[in-house]
């Protein structure tokens, strides 16, 4: 099968991980001739034919142009904005969060993105998701693909071992991530915080990060899946993170759950784990444990059970 993928946000934090994910996924099965469309800068891995793409995002050229003269079985559009093709098209939808944006415009934008995307082969990233994408957008039958771990989160190597003395936030400044309840409950806990991700400050490589940490402190109100959890999970870090559904459905029992929006509640999670070895020993096993069902290869085989059915 001859899959082309939008590869244009493959350098972007939460999507961006999917897209190198899958790709890598699709080349361990090895059966399928990938064609990535990309800027021209883009870094592939080998094996992966690049057509370079540069049409700005949420944009009206993006429409028109992207796949446009495309030799592919099928076309691979890793979030919801569809461009107009005649390929058999499969569409991943992580989550409905922009249909509650602030802005009017662009939350109709993204509820007209949207409904064009639910009459092609929707997948997404967990049952909760599906569930919610299916009873907002009348889909039937999405397939749901979770998210793979990176390799190199791991509880070894730079940064295991040493002296805890923080918690880590990672993720972006925009409300639903809830930054703010997460620095107050630090402070609350008198822990120093660590802010990592888009608005804070970048750090190339997250591990190290997660290896010295006390805790990551995920407390969002909305998420589609949660990669900061599974990440630190895979490193042995425990994680403290909201009641919502999809959060929970990925960290399982491997996590304390709290109110997203009870900053004291957060506070008091903070304080037990950083307060208490055995419970960190404990979530960190539970952690890793939960962190091996994620692997970019099983998203890949479920992505291609969407590529099938789109080309029926």
């Amino acid at each position: 099968m001859r899959v082309a993928i939008d590869a244009r946000k493959i350098r972007d934090f939460g999507i961006g991980t999917y897209i190198r994910g899958l790709i890598g996924g699709l080349l361990e099965i090895g059966e399928d001739e990938i064609v990535a469309l990309a800027p021209e800068s883009a870094e592939l891995p080998g094996g992966v034919e690049h057509v370079v793409v540069d049409a700005p995002k949420y944009s009206i050229r993006e429409l028109l142009t992207v796949g446009r003269g495309i030799r592919a079985d099928v076309f691979h559009a890793p979030h919801y904005v569809v461009p107009f093709t005649k390929l058999p098209t499969v569409v991943t939808i992580h989550d409905l969060i922009h249909l509650k944006l602030r802005n009017p415009i662009k939350r109709a934008y993204a509820r007209t993105m949207m409904r064009r995307a639910a009459r092609h082969t929707v997948v997404t990233v967990t049952e909760a998701m599906r569930r919610e994408i299916e009873a907002t957008l009348g889909v039937r039958d999405v397939i749901v693909t979770p998210n793979g771990v990176d390799a190199h989160f791991t509880p070894a190597g730079e940064g295991a071992g040493a002296p805890l003395s923080y918690v880590l936030f990672v993720g972006n400044a925009k409300p639903h991530k809830n930054s703010r309840a997460a620095i107050e409950a630090a402070k609350l806990a008198n822990v120093p915080i660590v802010l990592a991700g888009e608005g804070f400050e970048w750090f190339d490589d997250l591990a190290p990060l997660y290896r010295g940490a006390i805790a990551l402190v995920m407390p969002s109100i909305e998420e589609g899946f949660g990669l900061p959890a599974l990440e630190a999970m895979a490193c042995g870090t425990p994680v403290i993170t909201s009641h919502h559904a999809a959060l929970v459905e990925v960290t399982n029992d491997a996590a304390l759950h709290v109110d997203a929006h009870d900053v004291d509640g957060i506070a008091s999670a903070i304080t037990r784990i950083a307060s208490d070895a055995s419970l960190r020993a404990q979530l960190a096993s539970r952690g890793i444990e939960r962190a091996r069902d994620f692997t970019w290869r099983r998203c890949a085989e479920r992505a291609r059970e969407a590529y099938d059915r789109a080309r029926r």
